[in-house]
């Protein structure tokens, strides 16, 4: 007869803590487009104002840019303009100033400046957004070859 004793094993437990993050992961494209980084530039031509722009003061543009905003984190859109002027008139007598043209994502128009403007903001996902673009033509206005650089930057909250 063959008899085996096992030696006595005692029990031990152990706790571990395990720390995780999830990388924050956002893009900003022209829709499209290959998203590119968290920033983009886009140039916009003012266009020559039609008689009924310069009777409503405004040109108007919906849908002027379509953006792509893809974020795994809550996110903010923000927008700037490169220069503090949009050009000179034709006769040289008029600087047109940045602060006449006015961007929407949502419901209201905001002034652009050379500072950074919130213009919309969201939580994690892929969203579609719609850039509108309206440039006042007052009575100073003046006629000439107006353009903007614009510089959207997505970050998060």
């Amino acid at each position: 007869m063959l008899l085996l004793a096992l030696p006595s094993l005692s029990q031990s437990s152990t706790t571990a803590t395990v720390a995780f993050q999830i990388a924050g992961y956002q893009s900003l494209s022209v829709w499209g487009e290959r998203p590119d980084d968290r920033e983009l530039v886009s140039l916009y031509r003012i266009p020559q104002p039609t008689p009924q722009e310069r009777a409503a003061g405004w040109i108007e543009r919906p849908g002027a840019l379509q953006l792509l905003a893809r974020s795994n984190l809550p996110w903010v859109l923000r927008v700037r303009a490169l220069e503090s002027e949009m050009g000179i008139s034709d006769d040289g007598q008029y600087r047109k100033p940045v602060s006449d043209l006015y961007v929407r994502a949502r419901q209201y128009y905001i002034p652009i400046s050379t500072s950074d403007q919130t213009i919309t903001q969201g939580a994690s996902g892929e969203f579609l957004i719609s850039m509108d673009y309206r440039v006042r033509v007052g009575p100073e206005h003046r006629d000439g070859r107006y353009h903007v650089t614009l510089i959207y930057t997505l970050s998060t909250r």
